[in-house]
């Protein structure tokens, strides 16, 4: 049962639609208010009656019934009938004649209306072409030629018209309502769809245009001026260029209206017997109007629709352009600047001031607020090139280093041309400024893999001369020991030289492990059980000051490696750490399983990585760690931080050799003060597993748009997760530091379905956004990622063992999935938290 106060409606297919009391209400308004207006127009149109008592040249009303028709819709023909019918019976035809002609009227604007809408719709757009054509050609001189067959077929049925009026009644009457659709209704439909111009200076123009056009009219139709030069030249088509002004400026909208104001004025003054169109009667003067303004509004609506769609056309041409500029420039991350040289005024896009981590309201307009953003080692470099280009007129191209807000430094291409006058003298400097800090750490890499292979195969080389001659005096040492005619002095000075030549062999070895020439003995075995099986090895090489925590899984693949190598691996990266942590502290050993994907093998260019399984030894400590400087040499053959006279510098080589042979990879995770981690994957063997039915792939879970709060300090990391969050269906928001997130958190109103967070970040860890993340959104999931183990980042106290972790290296899939879950999770508060290693 409906309460008091409700309007319902159920629409029923193919059955008119059920009024509700208001709903009536206001219709029966609308049919009487378009019935009044029908009449009221009417009664203008009748005082300028050409033939007997209905046929006028002038019919305002039909364009108002078909402009009512169109934007009301069709029900309300009513309207127009009654209004049709009480202008004619107003007049002396018979009442038949009356409802004959308000059925004419009535089924005019009825077929004008619909034959319209088929094709604009209830909203007509006269800037479209066939929009306009399907106006002029179509809808009104059919509506009117329906109007002018019934309306004198109904007087000449009553007697109200002689035969021989017929003819010049049917013309009249055909021309009088096309020249009142074509005058009126284009004004109804263009300024009801675009009723307000907001520019003040536009809608001045629009205001000068109507005045100065009424003027210009009426100094034109009224020949009571006398005027040499109104005499002399045809006035009345000059003001065929107001039209076109109109029509060119404001399309047909303002065509129309200026059109109105011409007939507005025109039929004034040829009601009151003056004007250019006098040709000695009545019906011949409005005939005379009548063509001279259905000419005039014909070119006005052609010449604004045929203006307005070509500038239409090529303003989205323009913007489609524009598009594709800015996606090429954003894909680049490219932006582009011009720099007056005259004034010194500086322009950026918005694209250049996101490189440059500008704020909205951060102002950067002169050449030098642009330096003071540069790194302060190249400035002068800086200025040197924009001289020497503005002096020679050459391209500028060149490369240097910007200072973010935050502190990071970024590379910056920057390419640009010198615009001189035509004296020569440089005006302006402009171009485009392009981030390459990716493409210069990636040519890094690619140089110091480059620059590792050839010093392993320099140290393969060296090595293997070296051991050749070590042998040598190894052997004659021996020969020289056994004699017994040897005096003890001269056996003491070759056992100092046998204990040389032993030492030398075990850096030449680890010269071979790390040039990958050493002779391996791989079989299939089971790295944890070597781990578990090394532990007390490991305990006495940390002594007594450090612990050791084993974390080894159950029953991982098995993978093909020599034993012997392996240990010699965990064996120097537990030295490697004792190292790190002279006062003490903690060795985690883990072994698990990983998926390398294609996702992460595209953040190691310049490395050959193979997707697929691998089994990992992950070796951690909580010693000092190391700066990406220091981490970017770790592997290098007598690289070391350490004193003179303490290590060789050969532990960490000697790993990345014996695991490339190995074919597999390592790398290393450190910050300053956070310990480190280094990562050996090792490819699970092929052989020696048992064939299985291949298990059924778990559904891949996609995002549905919601959003995810990416925080992560290293740029590469952050691009890669963010493309991988994204191709799964997420939405991204991303930061580079804790406190740039809890800001975009701040200012943004939109939900965040979860927030994935690095653990080790500068200024503020994971755990402590984690908290203010409660505080601020609290029910959002925290996803934590750190390049540390899981376990080790537990163990540090830098998050809770039920933290939601993923470990580095993940692939696309992976971090899709888990984000996911989470926000899955997330919906259902009574199902309990649990997390499933990553």
């Amino acid at each position: 049962m409906a309460m008091a106060g409700e309007v319902h409606s159920v629409v029923f297919p193919h059955t008119p639609m059920p009024f509700a009391a208001r709903s009536v209400l206001r219709y029966v308004l609308g049919v009487v208010l378009l019935a009044a207006l029908y009449a009221a127009a009417a009664w203008v149109g009748l005082r300028y009656v050409t033939i007997g008592h209905s046929v006028s040249l002038v019919w305002p009303s039909a364009g108002i019934a078909f402009a009512a028709l169109v934007l009301l819709g069709p029900r309300y023909w009513p309207g127009v009938a009654l209004g049709a019918f009480a202008a004619n019976a107003s007049t002396p035809v018979p009442l038949a004649a009356a409802l004959g002609i308000a059925a004419g009227n009535t089924l005019e604007a009825l077929l004008a209306a619909y034959l319209l809408r088929r094709v604009a719709g209830s909203r007509p757009q006269l800037e479209d072409p066939l929009q306009a054509r399907t106006l002029l050609l179509i809808a009104i001189p059919a509506g009117a030629i329906v109007a002018a067959l019934v309306g004198v077929g109904a007087l000449l049925a009553t007697g109200a018209l002689g035969s021989l009026a017929v003819a010049q009644a049917l013309a009249s009457w055909w021309a009088g309502d096309a020249l009142g659709m074509v005058v009126v209704a284009p004004v109804l439909f263009s300024w009801s769809a675009q009723p307000r111009i907001r520019d003040t200076r536009r809608l001045l123009e629009v205001v000068a245009l109507v005045v100065g056009t009424a003027a210009a009219a009426d100094l034109g139709l009224l020949r009571g001026v006398e005027l040499e030069l109104l005499q002399q030249v045809e006035y009345t088509y000059l003001l065929f260029p107001f039209v076109v002004w109109a029509a060119v400026r404001f399309g047909p909208r303002g065509a129309s209206l200026i059109t109105l104001v011409v007939a507005t004025v025109a039929v004034w003054h040829t009601a009151r017997g003056g004007g250019p169109f006098l040709v000695g009667s009545t019906g011949g003067t409005l005939f005379a109007v009548a063509c001279y303004l259905l000419v005039l509004a014909v070119t006005g609506v052609v010449v604004g629709s045929a203006v307005w769609s070509e500038r239409d056309r090529a303003t989205q041409a323009l913007q489609r352009s524009e598009e594709r500029l800015h996606l090429a420039l954003d894909s680049a991350r490219m932006g582009t600047w011009y720099w007056s040289v005259e004034t010194n005024a500086l322009v950026w896009d918005d694209n250049l001031r996101a490189i440059y981590g500008l704020r909205p309201d951060e102002a950067m307009s002169s050449y030098e607020h642009f330096i003071t953003r540069v790194h302060a080692d190249d400035r002068e470099y800086v200025s040197q090139m924009v001289g020497r280009t503005l002096e020679s007129g050459d391209a500028l191209d060149y490369e240097f280093r910007i200072l973010l807000p935050d502190g990071r430094v970024r590379w910056i291409a920057d390419q640009g041309k010198v615009g001189r006058d035509a004296e020569g003298r440089p005006r302006y400097l402009t171009g485009v400024c392009m981030d390459v800090t990716e493409r210069r750490s990636a040519e890094e890499r690619l140089r110091q893999s480059h620059r590792m292979e050839s010093v392993g195969r320099l140290a393969g080389g060296v090595a293997h001369e070296t051991n050749n001659q070590m042998s040598v005096v190894l052997v004659a040492a021996d020969f020289i020991l056994r004699r017994t005619d040897v005096p003890e002095v001269a056996r003491a000075d070759v056992e100092h030289i046998r204990k040389a030549a032993e030492r030398t062999s075990a850096v030449t070895a680890q010269l071979l492990a790390f040039s990958r020439r050493q002779i391996l003995r791989p079989v299939a075995l089971d790295l944890s059980a070597l781990v578990r099986n090394w532990e007390g090895v490991l305990r006495r090489t940390m002594g007594e000051d450090c612990t050791v925590v084993l974390r080894t899984a159950p029953s991982p693949a098995p993978i093909r490696a020599d034993p012997g190598q392996l240990e010699q691996v965990l064996l120097n990266l537990a030295l490697n750490a004792r190292d790190a942590m002279p006062r003490g502290g903690t060795l985690t050993v883990e072994t698990f399983a990983a998926e390398i994907e294609d996702g992460y093998l595209r953040r190691r260019p310049g490395v050959s990585v193979r997707p697929g399984a691998y089994v990992v030894l992950a070796v951690s400590d909580t010693g000092n760690g190391m700066g990406p400087e220091t981490l970017a040499h770790a592997f290098e053959p007598f690289f070391t931080t350490k004193g003179v006279g303490h290590g060789t510098g050969l532990g960490l080589s000697t790993v990345y050799g014996i695991v490339k042979q190995s074919e597999g990879y390592v790398w290393g995770y450190s910050e300053p003060g956070q310990g480190s981690t280094f990562k050996v994957y090792l490819p699970v063997a092929r052989t020696h597993v048992v064939a299985e039915a291949p298990a059924a792939e778990p559904p891949r879970l996609a995002g549905r748009g919601e959003s995810v709060l990416l925080v992560e300090d290293d740029a590469a990391v952050r691009q890669m997760t963010r493309r991988a969050l994204e191709e799964g269906g997420y939405r991204v928001l991303e930061a580079a530091t804790g406190r740039e997130a809890l800001k975009l958190l701040e200012s943004s109103v939109e939900p965040v379905g979860l927030v994935l967070t690095d653990v080790v970040m500068p200024g503020m860890s994971g755990r402590e956004l984690a908290d203010q993340v409660a505080i601020l959104r609290p029910g959002t999931p925290v996803l934590f990622t750190s390049g540390y183990t899981d376990g080790e980042i537990v163990r540090r106290g830098l998050l809770d063992p039920a933290a939601a972790f993923i470990q580095k290296p993940f692939g696309p899939e992976a971090i899709v999935r888990i984000v996911r879950e989470r926000v899955e999770a997330a919906t259902l508060p009574s199902k309990p938290d649990s997390r499933e290693p990553a």
